[in-house]
């Protein structure tokens, strides 16, 4: 009904509203300091405490409280990655091409925010790469994220060979025992999985040298 597609719009536009709010600082009450020389980002305390629970913690400190500028520092973001954190948090919105997925997946697990952190862990499970699958397999271990995990080290085993004999594996595996560890017996149960489906043909899986 159009009545109803111009009610949708209207929703939009009213949502819209905190992102004005956001971007031209009206009536903000918190000043959120990223680590580093950055500038503070003025933001909301109640979206800042509804968005993470952690940060309600850090608004309700008796150093937020007495600090004459009532700020809080975020000391593990940088002012870029710190605003496109808090730009989130006002459109709930988060695009394939934001330049900070990683430090905002840290950030979702560290602070307690976790539509944010599934988010990420669905745009680097659609990103996996020959380039960048042992980093995201590295990033599953901060925390402990079992179904990032898996879907890296499934990707390693589907491009075994031109991952497990680069010189970044090499280093990887020297940094990584655990996760080269699980691997290995991924890659086992892979190779015993073929060798109940091929017989003696199953030797063709394995590497030539």
């Amino acid at each position: 009904m159009p009545g109803s597609k111009k009610r949708k719009l209207d929703r939009v536009d009213f949502l819209g509203d905190y992102v004005v709010a956001f971007k031209n600082g009206i009536h903000t009450d918190v000043i959120v300091k990223p680590g580093g020389d950055g500038p503070g980002i003025p933001a909301h305390k109640a979206v800042l405490a509804v968005k993470s629970k952690v940060f309600s913690y850090m608004l309700d400190s008796d150093e937020c409280k007495i600090s004459t500028e009532k700020s809080i520092t975020v000391p593990d973001l940088s002012y870029e990655e710190l605003n496109a954190l808090l730009k989130f948090f006002y459109t709930g919105i988060l695009r394939p091409t934001n330049k900070h997925i990683r430090a905002l997946y840290i950030a979702a697990y560290k602070y307690d925010i976790p539509y944010l952190q599934d988010l990420c862990r669905d745009h680097l499970i659609s990103s996996l790469s020959l380039i960048n699958v042992l980093d995201v397999l590295e990033l599953s271990t901060i925390p402990s994220d079992d179904n990032l995990r898996y879907y890296a080290a499934s990707f390693v085993l589907l491009h075994r060979e031109e991952i497990v004999y680069s010189k970044r594996y090499k280093s990887f595996v020297r940094q990584n025992p655990d996760l080269s560890l699980y691997i290995t017996k991924s890659l086992v149960t892979l190779l015993k999985y073929h060798r109940g489906r091929f017989g003696e043909k199953w030797k063709m899986f394995l590497p030539k040298s």
